[in-house]
């Protein structure tokens, strides 16, 4: 848009990846700040978008590099406050973009302070720049702005003090098109101002660079606050389930015990059930032998069929009893193993979180440093892990440690002696070949 009080042009530019990948104009920008519009593909997204002034010869005169957030629906914030233009027409000055130096306002030069941390640096990297690709985008005008050529003008050369930088006066006026040697003095002064932009340019980038590199260090701290309270959290959470899993190992451990009193129990009434029962038998093993009447004979017989029934009973009730301990044994142990593997875990992470080194020898190898997610892999095969770092298989790598202790010929005969003549050893377990490096000159070819 261009403003009604001059003849300067507002356009709004959003970066992606040092690129302009959308530009409005600010009257448009103002309508998504009222919520008339939205954008869904922004949605849940901090924006890094550049206000721009741009002047009648279509060159930038200043710049703004400001941050905006976009929530679920994709409507700008509704609490954004940014004054922008206050922000352009009182910032300290920037790179030259073809129209002179520009004012610029970025999160490492911002005149109003507290508005410092709403902003962001661009990137000033040579060939990649944030200002290139604004400067790119200015000029093919997509936006539709009406560009008035300039006036030709002569440059008039300013006196000024010793502490201070020349400046050039620019002044409107007719020029022969004859060309005249440039006075040396004004050769100078420009050959200084150039000087003067580039310095302030340099430390412009370098100041940008330093908020980055804060920025990026307070990111990194932040993170690794997040990753120690994750860590803590879980140590927390591993360090409850532990003592949760010891509760009902102890309540197991009881009821296990108590099962077992139960069966002993259980066990003494069996034997003195069938105590009674061969009292029985002997009682009426006595009736018949002294041919007792009919009667008596069938009650005895009666309370023996009962008194097995309840042996029968009790019996089927041990072999129960028997099976639900061992089932309460068997979940003791998988208890225990959980046990054991949560307070395991818990110690690695308390180890990781020390930042502990594992460092192991191995032949042919030296001193391996073991990295924390190698760990396990290790513990269940050294051999394994070794061979693997020395590029070699794991039969050849035990090959080749029993080729080290013992150097000899290892060619047997058809009777199964050994030939075991000595072999200069080899020292690289890559360079080792089974039946080559581990026979003699006779026997190597066999």
């Amino acid at each position: 848009m261009v403003n009604p009080k001059s003849d300067k042009n507002v356009a709004v530019f959003f970066m992606e990846d040092n690129k302009v990948v959308r530009q409005m104009l600010f009257s448009e920008f103002e309508a998504l700040l009222d919520g008339y519009v939205g954008m869904p593909d922004m949605a849940d997204q901090e924006a890094k978008v550049v206000y721009a002034v741009i002047n009648a010869q279509l060159q930038v005169e200043a710049l703004v590099f400001f941050l905006i957030y976009f929530d679920e629906e994709g409507r700008a914030d509704p609490e954004w406050n940014i004054p922008v233009e206050r922000l352009a027409s009182v910032s300290a000055s920037g790179p030259d973009l073809g129209g002179g130096v520009i004012r610029l306002s970025c999160r490492s030069q911002c005149s109003i302070n507290w508005h410092q941390k709403e902003l962001w640096d661009p990137d000033m990297t040579p060939g990649s720049s944030h200002f290139a690709a604004i400067k790119k985008a200015v000029e093919k005008n997509r936006l539709g702005f009406d560009k008035v050529e300039a006036e030709i003008v002569v440059p008039t050369l300013q006196p000024v003090g010793d502490d201070q930088i020349p400046t050039i006066t620019m002044t409107a006026e007719p020029v022969a098109l004859a060309s005249s040697p440039v006075a040396p003095d004004a050769e100078e002064v420009e050959h200084r101002l150039k000087l003067a932009r580039l310095i302030k340019n340099q430390r412009l980038r370098i100041k940008t660079l330093e908020s980055q590199k804060v920025s990026q260090k307070e990111e990194l701290l932040r993170q690794t606050r997040l990753e120690s309270q994750a860590f803590k959290t879980r140590q927390q959470g591993l360090e409850q389930s532990v003592e949760k899993l010891k509760v009902i190992n102890d309540q197991l451990q009881e009821k296990l015990f108590k099962r077992n009193e139960q069966f002993l129990g259980l066990q003494d009434r069996i034997s003195d059930q069938t105590t009674h029962l061969s009292d029985l038998e002997d009682k009426l093993k006595h009736a018949e032998v002294a041919e007792i009447e009919g009667l008596e004979k069938q009650k005895l017989q009666a309370e023996l069929v009962i008194v097995k029934e309840q042996l029968d009973r009790r019996d089927i009730e041990s072999v129960y009893r028997e099976e639900r301990e061992e089932q309460l044994r068997s979940e003791l142990e998988e208890l225990k193993g959980d046990v054991e593997a949560a307070e395991r875990d818990s110690m690695m992470t308390k180890l990781k979180e020390l930042e502990v080194v594992f460092v192991a020898y191995h032949a042919g190898v030296g001193h391996v440093t073991i990295p924390f997610s190698d760990i396990y892999r290790y513990v269940d095969s050294p051999i394994g892990y070794a061979a693997a770092k020395c590029y070699v298989t794991k039969n050849i790598y035990s090959k080749w440690l029993e080729h080290q202790e013992s150097p000899v010929c290892s060619y047997q005969n058809s009777d199964g002696n050994l030939c075991g003549e000595s072999v200069k050893a080899e020292a690289n377990p890559g360079e080792f070949e089974l039946g080559m490096s581990d026979r003699c000159n006779k026997h190597s070819a066999l």
